[in-house]
């Protein structure tokens, strides 16, 4: 929903809706994660990454929430280990001249 966006804001965070459904369709590409729509994955990109390409570009770092997905395709959900990723991300950005 487009309401989530509101909760996470600032400089650095960019959001996108669209509602036909084909984000996470081509998401299951990029994420290797066929068969599984990829609608409820966390996604963490670095400064710079454009979308260029048929397919999206994959992220620097993943977690996802999705209930059937194989051990091991990706790191189920773990807000802690996910916040200490981004922070670390930021960390970096803020070192950057």
């Amino acid at each position: 929903m487009p309401e989530a966006a509101a909760l996470v804001t600032g400089g650095n965070a960019t959001h996108y809706w669209e509602d036909t459904g084909i984000i996470g369709k081509l998401y299951e590409s990029t994420l290797e994660i066929d068969g599984h729509y990829a609608w409820d994955v966390w996604m963490v990109y670095k400064p710079g990454v454009l979308w260029e390409e048929e397919y999206p570009p994959k992220p620097a770092f993943a977690m996802h929430q999705l209930s059937r997905l194989p051990l091991g395709k990706m790191p189920r959900l773990d807000s802690e280990a996910f916040a200490e990723v981004v922070n670390d991300y930021l960390s970096e950005l803020e070192r950057e001249p």
